[in-house]
């Protein structure tokens, strides 16, 4: 049985990411998916092309005028946040983020990240306008200049990201596999996509004058030796939630986004398999690879403890981490808890056919992590 899409999902055209890409890479792209487009999406197909071509002189002199500038730029201990999809880490960026001694990388760097430096005022009003203003999939509000996933910029930088899973769909456990999990061992591979992530950090340091940058990349989570190999001194937060919420609120994020992301239609059993089979790759590579971490640069969390204490949640990382300025940044941190941790979470009904399936497949979690199966 196919996901449905509605009728009129097939005209929102400004809502997909890759037209903040490049050219070349747009191709390269649709060359690795056999231009498997589903006739439906040939209009947001033809926006994504448009927009590229229309920016693509703003992206040459970008890159003549800047490249050179951040070369020798080095990115000080940042701070991963990881875990999986729908764990709270969208709230604890927010939050962190609030702190103006620390960088990030906003919705506006990661959607055109090779045009925000010369055209901020450009690029913010064009983001701006294709953002709905609460994310539909838990309410947290949206915003051009709010912290959000470089994982968006690594796509449209480059081939070497799992997102492009989530506008080919059908091609999701192929992304994993080969850009996640690295299951080919093509160290090619591997050594091109450190080559853009670790530009695309340089970049957002130059941005911020060289400020330590908060990080949240949750496909990170199964990365944690590559970016060590990059970053000997980084910082982590995992966090984790009960493995029951995660696979539901899994599923309203993917209702959410593929119909505006996706070019494709995708059978919801098969597409069922591979968030099942995703969740248990990821969390089993972290749990594999997080004693390469120094302990002292480790930090793990429960979401239902981290939401009951957020101030407190945050003093623990900075004092652990010793991240200087929280006694500063504390009013701005008890204004944004103050407004925002009651925010309309979703409530999920969970059915005993859901609890059958999740704790047969994701055991290990509800013993790593501590919770109930």
């Amino acid at each position: 049985m196919k996901l449905r899409f509605e009728k009129e999902q097939y005209l929102i055209v400004n809502k997909q990411p890759l037209a903040g890409s490049t050219f070349v890479n747009w191709i390269r792209v649709l060359l690795e998916n056999r231009f498997r487009i589903d006739w439906q999406f040939f209009p947001k197909a033809l926006y994504v092309t448009t927009m590229i071509l229309t920016t693509t002189p703003l992206r040459i002199i970008e890159k003549i005028k800047f490249d050179k500038k951040f070369q020798n730029i080095r990115v000080e201990k940042p701070i991963f946040i990881i875990g999986h999809w729908r764990s709270g880490t969208t709230f604890l960026h927010y939050l962190i983020g609030k702190d103006k001694h620390l960088g990030y990388v906003s919705t506006m760097d990661t959607l055109d990240p090779s045009v925000f430096l010369n055209n901020e005022k450009l690029l913010q009003r064009i983001v701006s306008t294709s953002l709905p203003n609460k994310r539909p999939m838990d309410n947290l509000e949206m915003g051009s200049d709010l912290p959000y996933e470089e994982e968006y910029a690594i796509a449209n930088l480059s081939p070497y990201s799992f997102y492009h899973a989530w506008y080919f769909p059908r091609a999701i456990d192929h992304y994993f596999d080969r850009y996640v999990l690295h299951e080919d061992k093509d160290k090619r591979i591997i050594v091109e996509w450190k080559k853009v992530y670790e530009y695309f950090l340089k970049k957002i340091t130059y941005k911020h004058k060289g400020k330590q940058i908060i990080l949240k990349s949750l496909v990170n989570t199964a990365k944690i030796k590559h970016l060590l190999d990059m970053f000997p001194d980084a910082k982590f937060i995992h966090l984790c939630r009960n493995p029951y919420e995660v696979y539901v609120s899994t599923w309203k994020l993917y209702q959410s986004i593929l119909p505006l992301f996706s070019f494709q239609h995708i059978d919801k059993d098969e597409f069922d398999k591979s968030i099942v089979r995703i969740f248990s790759g990821l969390e089993k590579k972290y749990l594999e690879e997080k004693r390469l971490i120094p302990k002292e640069n480790l930090i793990e969390l429960k979401y239902e403890d981290f939401i009951k204490e957020p101030l407190k949640t945050v003093e623990m990382i900075y004092s652990k981490f010793g991240i200087p300025g929280f006694e500063k940044a504390k009013p701005a941190f008890e204004g944004y808890i103050k407004k925002h941790v009651v925010y309309e979470r979703n409530n999920h009904t969970i059915s005993e056919q859901i609890k059958r399936t999740v704790s047969a497949e994701w055991g290990f979690a509800f013993k790593e992590y501590g919770y109930e199966p």
